[in-house]
């Protein structure tokens, strides 16, 4: 008997926009292995990435990387104590080699090594585009541009997992493909798996221990802009994308409603993980889990947004649903803390904590959740 979401809406949220500044710390050529400590938990199996229990993990989004020691601090210490194994850390590629051959690890590895050194397991996201790997026919504005050359993405791949191998054992490949937010100038299912079989095999070639994530696929509708993460899915396995990832990535957001309010169950983006499991299936890979790689709600007073209890029933809804389904999980709350303090803005009020690190409802539901 299979547990089934019924609800949640197909609210596409935008990430917090971070302004990337250049840090000390430039490193021309391939970096040096072993530049941040050895995660010291039991991280994921390769290739399967299974395992018992609901795993539970925070993604903090691009803004963990530049916060002050003592907050980043502060924040990867509430995730602990909260019984958080896993924290998904943005790895850039527009903000590491922003010219060829030359990179910068400085925020990355202080991120990756604040995670590491308390006991959990890292999650890399590897994006987004230098300007210098966009095709220049595009015109690009912005890092979310896809790259011109999905080896010359292989290779930064490659070179992140040679210098985290003894700490990042899982790499998610991209961010919300499916989305024209993120997949600049047009969504593409084909293009997308061309990036993916590049990074998996970069990956696989440091160690074929580690783990591979297809991209967490955003809540869309297939509308000539987005493409839904059915589609997608099944867009990706037309394609070839079948033997180059270990689990599908998604982003099941479903506020201001419920992920099991059955009035949205037409699309609703936690729903439509049954079904995307079942194309899964179909094409052979039904032993492999879909990874909740960002899921939650924002608290505040703008039209999407939810009650601070709203927000901690979501959090226990989904890690039901992972907790009973034996194909589902991790799962990732989006995020630790929020990014700012205007009640009107939703994308400054995702965190289980407030600005001031007060915890709400959702801090003690994660924290009590076993």
């Amino acid at each position: 008997m299979r547990t089934r979401l019924v609800g949640g809406p197909a609210t596409t949220r935008a990430l917090v926009v971070v302004v990337l500044t250049l840090l000390i710390g430039t490193v021309v050529g391939l970096p040096e292995a072993g530049a941040v400590p050895s995660a010291t938990a039991s991280c994921f199996p390769a290739p399967g990435l299974t395992g018992g229990g609901v795993v539970k993990g925070a993604s903090p989004g691009a803004g963990f990387l530049y916060l002050s020691n003592s907050d980043q601090a502060a924040e990867v210490d509430a995730a602990k104590q909260a019984g958080i194994r896993t924290v998904r850390i943005d790895v850039d590629w527009s903000a590491i080699e922003t010219s060829p051959g030359v990179f910068n690890w400085a925020s990355t590895d202080r991120a990756i090594a604040a995670v590491a050194s308390a006991g959990m397991c890292p999650l890399g996201l590897i994006g987004f585009t230098p300007r210098w790997a966009t095709n220049p026919a595009d015109n690009p504005t912005d890092s979310h541009y896809r790259p011109k050359d999905p080896a010359r993405y292989g290779q930064f791949v490659r070179t992140a997992a040679l210098r985290y191998r003894s700490t990042v054992s899982a790499w998610e490949i991209w961010n919300e493909p499916n989305t024209l937010n993120f997949f600049k100038p047009t969504t593409d299912a084909a293009y997308y798996t061309q990036l993916l079989k590049a990074g998996y095999a970069a990956v696989k070639g440091v160690s074929a221990s580690l783990g591979v994530i297809s991209a967490g696929m955003a809540p869309a509708a297939d509308n000539g802009r987005d493409i839904a993460p059915l589609t997608f899915l099944a867009g990706m396995y037309d394609a070839g994308a079948r033997g180059s990832f270990d689990a599908v990535g998604m982003h099941p957001y479903t506020y201001p409603y419920l992920p099991n309010d059955p009035s949205t169950s037409s699309f609703s983006a936690a729903q439509q993980m049954w079904p995307m499991h079942d194309i899964m299936v179909g094409r052979g890979d039904g032993a492999k889990r879909i990874w909740m790689t960002e899921f939650g709600a924002p608290t505040g007073t703008s039209p999407v947004s939810v009650t601070p209890q709203t927000q901690a029933d979501t959090i226990r809804i989904i890690l039901d649903a992972a907790k009973g389904t034996s194909w589902l999980g991790p799962a990732y709350v989006y995020s630790i803390r929020d990014a700012g303090s205007d009640p009107t803005d939703p994308e400054q009020n995702f965190g289980l904590l407030y600005r001031n690190f007060a915890p709400k409802p959702a801090y003690q539901e994660m924290a009590s959740y076993t």
